[in-house]
């Protein structure tokens, strides 16, 4: 069923992108920490501004689901299936590390709208790529086990 390197990587990175998503939007409308959300990364990139109505805010969160979707199979694939040991470390180091590498992109080309990140922000984004990597190696461990036994249910 999930034999490959690709699949498994999709839906892990599908399915990360969602908690972190979720974690991203909990973190700053519910409890009020920082104001920067992953889809105004993506908006910034796409238009060139936070995205600001209904549609930008959908096309801007599809955008950093097709991202999330890349970086899972991206992961799978320097990471082999079966994955070895310490694959929920490695995916929430691979999580916060993409963190900071988009950060420091964001510097390095002198992104003006996101030029300035608040600590709270910057916070909030990391537990989200956290979340985001955690995700991406629970998912991925399961979808591992799963096809290494599919008749042990």
């Amino acid at each position: 069923m999930l034999r490959g390197h690709y699949l498994p990587g999709l839906i892990a990175g599908f399915s990360g992108g969602l908690a972190a998503t979720a974690v991203n939007l909990v973190l700053i409308l519910l409890f009020n920490v920082g104001n920067l959300r992953f889809i105004d990364f993506a908006g910034v990139f796409i238009f060139g501004y936070p995205p600001e109505t209904l549609g930008e805010n959908l096309l801007s969160f599809f955008a950093f689901l097709v991202f999330s979707t890349t970086l899972g199979v991206l992961f799978t694939y320097l990471t082999a299936i079966p994955p070895g040991p310490y694959l929920l470390l490695k995916a929430v180091h691979f999580g916060m590390g993409v963190w900071f590498f988009s950060y420091a992109l964001t510097l390095l080309f002198k992104i003006p709208e996101l030029a300035r990140i608040s600590l709270a922000s910057a916070l909030t984004n990391l537990v989200a790529a956290a979340a985001y990597g955690l995700i991406l190696g629970l998912v991925l461990r399961f979808l591992t086990r799963k096809t290494a036994a599919p008749n042990q249910e």
